[in-house]
């Protein structure tokens, strides 16, 4: 093999390796990573029923996060004594998340106490608005849940666990039914795992509506009849101006590693096969 041909073999590997170099660094730089507020509360002042659930809700979205390789130190939880301004310092919290990272806020509680007591619609509006992430989710699971979804006039899935004038359900240990917890919550939780939440949102609200039916009813019928703010037909919301599906996967850069390494090794092996070939 001449001269010439070998030295353009060599230049064309060393740019690859620059490139790739480059891919990589860019790659920890700026990994697409998860940043979550969760908020939950058993204990409520007078006028609101406790909802002592152990903070089994806040639980079973961190689990779900973690499954999907979000940090523990980039989830928020909040347990009890939720104010306005735990939901600002929830949305102070979520404002450290780069524009390609994910961006989730859940609550779970009594309708009334989101609506009245924290002023919901007239806190989150704004407050919502300062989440620059390109990947922003809102989980709201409470009666009412639907109301509490604002507009807004950048791309975000909201998602609530009932319509703007139905009952959520939230089962306490002492019914003895099989679900404690939220039960939207319980189900998105289970449903969601390796799809996007547009996917696991419509596979939850089956399994929601077949509970509330074949389980919840039959125990509280008499208590609560059917009519009753349509307690045991709910119809979940969906609120989704982000274009394709929302994955909760994160990426922290190993995975892109990897491959890069990959495609480096395949080519020096190709470039080894080649120069043996043309210089026998």
């Amino acid at each position: 093999m001449c001269r010439n041909t070998r030295c353009r073999i060599w230049c064309y590997g060393i740019a690859i390796v620059a490139v790739a170099s480059i891919l990589i660094s860019a790659t920890f730089k700026n990994p697409v990573e998860g940043w979550a507020v969760l908020m939950e509360t058993d204990d409520f002042p007078e006028g609101y029923t406790d909802l002592p659930m152990g903070f089994v809700n806040v639980e079973r979205m961190e689990e779900l996060l973690q499954y999907h390789g979000w940090q523990e130190s980039h989830i928020l939880e909040r347990r009890d004594n939720i104010t306005a301004d735990t939901v600002r310092e929830g949305i102070e919290f979520l404002q450290g998340a780069d524009h390609n990272d994910i961006a989730l806020f859940y609550i779970c509680s009594h309708g009334g106490y989101v609506r009245y007591d924290l002023q919901w619609n007239t806190l989150m509006p704004p407050l919502w608005e300062t989440v620059t992430s390109e990947k922003r989710i809102l989980i709201i699971d409470s009666c009412y849940a639907g109301s509490f979804l604002p507009e807004s006039e950048s791309p975000y899935v909201g998602i609530g666990s009932v319509s703007a004038e139905e009952l959520g359900w939230a089962g306490l240990p002492e019914e003895n039914l099989p679900i404690t917890g939220f039960v939207f919550t319980y189900y998105f939780c289970e449903s969601t795992r390796g799809i996007p939440i547009e996917e696991g949102f419509e596979k939850a609200v089956p399994q929601v509506k077949q509970y509330m039916q074949e389980i919840v009813y039959p125990a509280f019928k008499d208590l609560y009849p059917p009519e009753y703010y349509n307690l045991y037909d709910p119809h979940p919301v969906l609120q989704d101006s982000y274009p394709g599906g929302l994955s909760l996967e994160v990426d922290d850069g190993r995975t892109s590693l990897s491959y890069l390494l990959a495609v480096l090794i395949l080519f020096v092996l190709g470039l080894d096969i080649a120069l043996r070939k043309t210089t026998r």
